[in-house]
């Protein structure tokens, strides 16, 4: 297993200028304690970070420790191993996990479509003929000898970029380079140097890269630019079967706090949602976040279930990438019992 890495910091500690650094953020104390672990620093964690800002854990009666491992993987084996109550994941982490017999159950959906876009240095694009412009399948097919940075093997990063190459026939192994850089801050700095090509990483990262004149988009996949992407299983709460039997009511808890924060992000004008963001995100800047924010907002999902679509296109990512030969059912992997109809 690659080793995990974390840092410590507060919630609203400064963040590396080009992007985040990794962190462990604990929130308002005097509740039961419930550690939740993330791969990264990104938006696709808006709800914990709404929740702790907004006060929904202290209302829950918890206190919420993030935990941020730099990169998927970590995330995952640390609530395995009893180390964490609850993940924020993607069903493309959870899946194989599965199928190896290591169970997770999501309680609530919080994403249901993709927001890891890929971003391509200035530099790269002119080398590979590529424009913002081009039609996707002209711009996959150009991914051919690029160095492709991701954060680690097996996270979803990686297998984005994996399924990418692969729907156009170029072999991942060999028409490419794909490279494990670490969390968000390395793969900025990556792309910024000319260490890579191109990166895939969750918004805002390469976002923020693209309003700098460092870099343009490759693949907008939050906008829904590939097709193939616009329902996936992007991020749940997820927690393990035993500690689910034994602690109902910390689980409900947790997922009142998280609809809470979805239903805040849905209900309010972008502008709310940024204020809140800032104590996690600002470095980022105003900005950057306001336009990311308004084009994550029609992933948060609604009911907080998982839809047969999200579940049938995050299984054909996997299988496409040889991770997933099992098939599973929604029943598998999903508790609806603590959502709202």
């Amino acid at each position: 297993m690659i080793s995990r890495r974390a840092f410590v910091s507060g919630f609203g500690g400064a963040m590396a200028t080009a992007a985040l650094q990794p962190s462990i953020v604990l929130a308002q104390a005097g509740g039961k304690p419930l550690r939740i672990t993330h791969a990264v620093t990104s938006l696709a964690y808006m709800q914990s970070y709404i929740a702790n800002q907004n006060g929904y854990f202290n209302q829950a009666g918890l206190t919420a420790q993030i935990i941020d491992t730099g990169g998927g993987g970590p995330d995952v084996q640390l609530v395995l191993g009893g180390r964490a109550e609850m993940t924020v994941n993607d069903g493309a982490q959870i899946l194989p996990a599965l199928q190896q017999g290591q169970k997770l159950t999501c309680v609530l959906s919080l994403l249901n479509r993709s927001i890891v876009n890929a971003t391509i240095s200035k530099t790269a694009a002119a080398k590979y003929g590529v424009t913002e412009a081009m039609p996707l399948a002209d711009k996959l097919g150009r991914m051919k000898g690029m160095k492709i940075g991701v954060t680690r093997p097996g996270a979803l990063t990686w297998q984005l970029a994996r399924f990418n190459l692969v729907s156009v026939g170029l072999n991942p192994d060999k028409d490419a380079q794909i490279v494990a850089v670490g969390g968000p801050p390395a793969l900025a700095a990556a792309l910024e140097n000319g260490a890579v090509d191109l990166i895939y990483i969750s918004m805002p990262i390469g976002e923020k890269l693209i309003r700098e004149g460092k870099a343009i988009s490759f693949i907008n996949n939050a906008r829904g630019e590939d097709p193939k992407l616009a329902n996936f299983m992007m991020e749940g709460l997820w927690t393990t079967p035993d500690y689910l039997a034994a602690n109902r009511p910390t689980i409900k808890a947790a997922v009142t706090a998280y609809q809470k924060a979805s239903d805040f992000i849905r209900t309010s004008a972008p502008e709310a949602v940024v204020a809140a963001l800032m104590p996690a995100l600002g470095s980022l800047g105003e900005a950057v976040l306001l336009d990311s924010v308004k084009r994550i907002h029609p992933a948060v999902s609604e009911t907080g279930k998982i839809t047969s679509a999200e579940f049938d296109t995050t299984q054909a990512l996997l299988k496409m990438n040889g991770f997933l030969n099992t098939p599973f059912v929604i029943a598998d992997v999903f508790d609806g019992s603590f959502t709202k109809v």
